[in-house]
């Protein structure tokens, strides 16, 4: 990532509150329990169980990445997150 996106997704970052964010956070927790709840149903088949997990991961660094960059930008700006 070049210096001047991550100056500018830090940037954007940085914030009291923010429905945008709270929302986006929301969406994908009801992403992770809906996709988790399939990976973990006795329905699924095996064979698909794996990938199905994977998704599951795959929302889960996401939303972890979105949180330590905030996280970070907040540190860069000596701001605490809130």
């Amino acid at each position: 990532m070049s210096e001047e996106i991550k100056h500018k997704v830090q940037n954007s970052l940085v914030f009291h509150q923010s429905d945008l964010w709270d929302s986006v956070m929301w969406i994908l927790d009801e992403a992770y329990k809906a996709e988790a709840g399939v990976a973990f149903s006795q329905s699924i088949d095996e064979s698909k169980r794996a990938h199905q997990c994977g998704r599951v991961d795959g929302i889960s660094f996401v939303k972890d990445l979105l949180e330590s960059t905030r996280i970070e930008a907040l540190k860069n700006t000596n701001r605490n997150k809130t």
